[in-house]
């Protein structure tokens, strides 16, 4: 590839993330969640000093601090990285959704046979499949981010999100590339098998409300409070909603740097399964004014080596660590199994 094909390329993929509907960092639903960010920060002054100070909102959102943090520069640099590189890796070592789809479709039509063509409307059948696709996709990124919050080589990769110790909606692309592969595995093995599930159950491809691929549920999500999540504006979900949707003021808090709130609010748009598990942390109606980020010394964070990689070789180093312990865990496991506490060896 010569330099002008490499740059239209770049530029094709820049524009792609930028000006399609169903982008997850489209213009469109950016500028959506801003007007949300204004109104909910209005509302909160009207109700609180009686009127609205304009200029007091904008310097809330518009913040000069931010765009010159370390951090956000190394958000910049993975969003690029995301954006034009990592398409085509993540798409040549996932498996996709669709052939997960199939094999388990396959799968259950020799173990139980065809089923009949489900003789339904096919709008009904749509909106439960778009329903029970998104329900998959959440129990999916919760799987996901439970696992790497819990798994220590796993954490190593994910820790690097987690770094950022200011929140802006370019976060949200602050993952490591191997972190990126591990999720799209997740999302494939859970969406492909509700799919292929909901294939062979209606006896046909299970069809979905969609925008460019993207639900159309997510995209709501997206195009409201989805980007206020990697943001500062703390705008909290309580009570009844606090226990089913997961506010931007939920996610702060699972960046919070203070050990209360490790490894909590591990969803993405639904707080069901975090108040399922045990793992649910309802905000407080008035901002705690957190501080975010993952004290390390002697680590530099935000450098292109400490992004890309330190995460790398931290999860080899644990991954490794892991399999050599592996034989004595086996052992001991055999052992408590064959021998439980209170019996003689030698009887």
């Amino acid at each position: 590839m010569d330099l002008n094909t490499a740059i239209r390329f770049s530029v094709k993929r820049v524009s792609y993330e930028l000006f399609t509907a169903g982008s997850i960092f489209s213009v469109y639903s950016l500028a959506s969640s801003f007007c949300v960010a204004l109104l909910a920060l209005a509302y909160r002054q009207k109700r609180r000093r009686g009127r609205i100070n304009s200029r007091a909102v904008l310097r809330a959102i518009l913040s000069k601090n931010v765009l010159a943090r370390e951090s956000f520069h190394a958000d910049v640099k993975l969003f690029v990285l995301s954006v034009v590189f990592m398409p085509a890796v993540i798409g040549g070592l996932v498996i996709s959704t669709a052939a997960v789809s199939t094999g388990v479709k396959a799968l259950l039509t020799s173990a139980f046979g065809p089923m009949a063509p489900v003789e339904c409307c096919d709008l009904t059948l749509k909106l439960v499949s778009t329903l029970i696709l998104f329900l998959a996709y959440e129990i999916g990124y919760w799987v996901d981010h439970y696992l790497k919050h819990r798994v220590p080589f796993l954490w190593e990769l994910h820790k690097l999100h987690h770094t950022a110790d200011v929140l802006t909606p370019l976060t949200n692309f602050r993952n490591h590339p191997i972190d990126s592969v591990v999720f799209g595995y997740m999302l494939a093995l859970f969406i492909g098998g509700a799919s292929g599930l909901l294939g062979w159950l209606f006896g046909r491809n299970a069809e979905t409300f969609s925008v460019d691929g993207k639900n159309i549920l997510f995209l709501c999500f997206l195009w409201t409070i989805g980007h206020l999540q990697h943001s500062e504006f703390w705008i909290p979900f309580r009570g009844v909603w606090g226990r089913l949707i997961l506010s931007p003021a939920h996610h702060q808090i699972h960046h919070s740097d203070d050990p209360r709130h490790f490894n909590r609010n591990l969803g993405s748009v639904l707080a069901i399964w975090d108040w399922m598990f045990g793992t649910l942390e309802i905000p407080t109606e008035k901002n705690p004014r957190l501080s975010y980020g993952v004290r390390e010394e002697g680590v530099a964070q935000h450098s292109t080596f400490g992004i890309l990689a330190t995460p790398a070789v931290r999860a080899a180093a644990e991954l490794w660590s892991a399999l050599l312990s592996l034989p004595k865990a086996v052992l001991d496991l055999w052992r408590s199994v064959a021998f439980p506490a209170g019996t003689r060896r030698d009887a």
